[in-house]
């Protein structure tokens, strides 16, 4: 597995980065549901050995998954800690934009990585225009995150969200390096591309960051025999069942495996320069990396991907401000 995972120019922030790269959401992370956990340091020390190994570079963290001090205690005591490592972490998520937010977040991943500047920090979840006018203001974070550049406190910045229209928008104003989007570029949802967000990105050479790639993770489950899949960790819709009942049976026809081709599918896109994922284990991660390179035809992934298709409202479309209808909220709270 050494040296497995091919390396990318992160757009205009000139980081050269594994293609695939680890997401931390999981990692010790007590809001993260079981699956999606590591709660053994050894195991957590082992998976974060085994993707450096690997040629992984960049760990995607933020500060609401509330392990930080633990990932950097681990990172800086692995003998094979990259020298080139990029730490991606965020803020937001609920907890407000302000400039006084930001710059204290940002104080505090230092203190906890163990590192003076901070490679790629981006702003956690805006979900509307509001919320992408409040970070612009002149109290907001967007001139807090100018002037820790300034500082070299900071290198890149981005938005880092599921909702399509903050990620429009950012795009659009030309002030951001980077895009971070969970779930809009996967065998069930391809709004990244059709909405233009791709495109549009990559014409201003913004990097693009697809991350849960298995949609949180009814990709790498399936549907066939699992008592309760879940879309986004949220117990999914009928719909959604239904579409990735179709899209198993199809993998079957092909003679594919759906988990390697929720990878293979985002891997195979040009306009996407990075795929973060969670994994829970060593295997998992090398079944990862193999599927990145997996010999799957590019028609065969759209006919997977048609097999699939589903109305993008019951994936929460179309901003996707929730990874389910509104409408539907109760039905999917009552089946937690």
């Amino acid at each position: 597995m050494m040296g497995a995972v091919p390396r990318t120019t992160l757009g205009r922030t000139g980081l050269e980065v594994g293609r695939l790269s680890l997401g931390a959401w999981g990692f010790q992370n007590p809001a993260a549901p079981e699956p999606a956990r590591i709660d053994d340091p050894e195991t957590l020390r082992e998976v974060i050995s085994a993707s450096f190994d690997a040629g992984m570079n960049l760990i995607d963290s933020a500060e609401v998954y509330a392990n930080e001090t633990l990932l950097g205690e681990i990172v800086n005591g692995l003998p094979n800690r990259p020298t080139d490592l990029v730490v991606s972490t965020k803020f937001g998520h609920g907890k407000g934009f302000s400039g006084e937010q930001i710059v204290e977040s940002v104080e505090r991943s230092l203190e906890a990585w163990g590192i003076p500047s901070i490679p790629l920090f981006m702003l956690h979840d805006p979900r509307t225009a509001d919320d992408m006018a409040t970070i612009a203001a002149a109290d907001g974070a967007l001139p807090a995150l100018r002037r820790l550049q300034d500082q070299g406190l900071v290198g890149s910045i981005g938005i880092a969200t599921g909702t399509l229209e903050p990620l429009l928008l950012a795009v659009e104003s030309d002030e951001y390096d980077v895009i971070q989007f969970p779930r809009l570029y996967t065998l069930l949802n391809g709004a990244a591309k059709t909405s233009g967000l791709l495109e549009k990105a990559k014409a201003k050479n913004i990097g693009t960051i697809l991350t849960s790639p298995f949609t949180g993770n009814i990709l790498g489950t399936g549907v066939r025999g699992v008592e309760k899949p879940f879309y986004s960790f949220f117990p999914a819709i009928d719909e959604v069942v239904e579409a990735v009942a179709r899209l198993e049976a199809k993998a079957d026809e092909l003679g594919i495996s759906l988990p390697t081709a929720a990878v293979a599918y985002p891997a195979q896109e040009e306009l996407i320069d990075v795929i973060v994922l969670g994994v829970t284990s060593v295997r998992e991660l090398e079944e990862d990396i193999a599927a990145m390179t997996a010999d799957i035809s590019p028609e065969a992934l759209a006919e997977l991907a048609a097999a699939g298709a589903i109305d993008p409202h019951y994936l929460g479309g179309p901003q996707f401000t929730l990874p389910f209808p509104a409408d539907r909220r109760d039905e999917v709270f009552a089946r937690r």
